[in-house]
């Protein structure tokens, strides 16, 4: 892989990327993907039905998640498709919207969502609104709520609680004009990004069912934990151009190259070292699940649905391809901060 315009950070880690490159996807599947995820989106007022191009228009989000989940079919990759552009759009709403302007502004928008999500779990009404992002999460819980296991949707409402929790504490980092140290950071990133909602999808695009009682124990927390770090510190990678000018830049390369007074480069390497620990984390813990002395003592049928869950978080990080064809991060050479 290669990035295609001049970027000193993404120039320093591809020759070194711990991934294949992603297989190509059929343009005609992928543009229907997206058509889908563009009407929904516009249907529930997400996307403006007139004639100027929409930000989220541009996010080719349908060509992201075939990235992400080359095994998936189509009809699957339409809801996370819609489930990725809402996420598109709630993030804007906190990073540059109002709602990112304090703690109390973030709580504000957070709690409608949080209403909505407790809804689902207890099976009762939603709440009714006029909004938009409260209606179209509603009806993307009722479907996802529809092709999940109990145990798996229970999973993914906890993540999303989380989620809406880490931007709230984001935001009032944001409003007080203070970085978290590094630490803090890799602690907070985990759920920052919806990167754990969009990975408790694994299960239904690799076609398997983990066991129930696989849930919970270290292993799995260990593997899912491990994937988020990856997707979240690709992320971090690749934007960090757009970032740099930022005051607030909530960035792993970044806050290394500022806190810990690294060069951009040297903290990319840094950046991708940890990823490739990452890895090396993940894949541990799947040898100890498949161990005949583990204490959980799988069947054969177990340990094969939690090998090919495994190889689908890590086909996930595919989706670095996305970043490197697409806009939404500006990849222009950044002029400041190179060296220290």
């Amino acid at each position: 892989m290669r990035s295609p315009v001049p970027d000193p950070v993404l120039e320093t880690v591809l020759p070194r990327w711990p991934f294949p490159a992603a297989p190509p996807r059929d343009p005609d599947d992928v543009e229907a993907v997206e058509r889908a995820g563009e009407e929904w989106a516009r249907r529930f007022g997400l996307i403006d039905s007139g004639p100027a191009p929409h930000p989220l228009r541009r996010l080719c989000a349908g060509e992201l998640v075939s990235y992400g989940y080359p095994r998936a079919d189509a009809g699957m990759r339409v809801l996370i498709t819609q489930w990725t552009i809402w996420y598109f759009n709630l993030d804007d709403h906190f990073e540059d919207g109002a709602a990112g302007t304090s703690a109390e502004a973030a709580e504000q928008a957070a709690t409608p969502l949080r209403r909505i999500v407790d809804a689902a779990r207890h099976r009762g009404p939603t709440p009714r609104t006029d909004d938009a992002l409260q209606r179209s999460l509603a009806d993307l819980l009722e479907r996802t709520g529809a092709v999940m296991a109990p145990v798996q949707f229970h999973e993914l409402l906890t993540h999303l609680d989380d989620y809406f929790t880490s931007l709230v504490v984001e935001s009032d980092y944001r409003a007080r004009g203070v970085l978290p140290g590094v630490d803090a950071y890799i602690a907070l990133r985990r759920d920052t990004g919806p990167v754990l909602p969009l990975l408790d999808f694994v299960e239904q695009t690799e076609s398997v069912r983990l066991p129930a009682r696989f849930y919970g124990t270290p292993e799995y927390t260990e593997m899912i934990g491990c994937a988020a770090d990856i997707a979240s510190w690709i992320n971090d990678l690749c934007s960090v151009s757009k970032e740099l000018d930022r005051p607030d830049a909530y960035n792993l390369v970044v806050l290394l190259h500022r806190l810990e007074h690294k060069s951009l480069q040297d903290a990319a390497v840094e950046t991708l070292d940890r990823i490739g620990q990452r890895v090396r984390s993940l894949e541990g813990a799947l040898r100890r699940i498949a161990d005949p002395g583990s204490c959980h003592a799988y069947t054969g049928a177990e340990i094969a649905a939690v090998r090919a869950w495994a190889n689908g978080l890590l086909s996930f990080q595919s989706h670095v391809e996305w970043y490197l064809r697409h806009t939404r991060y500006d990849r222009a050479e950044p002029e400041r901060e190179m060296s220290v």
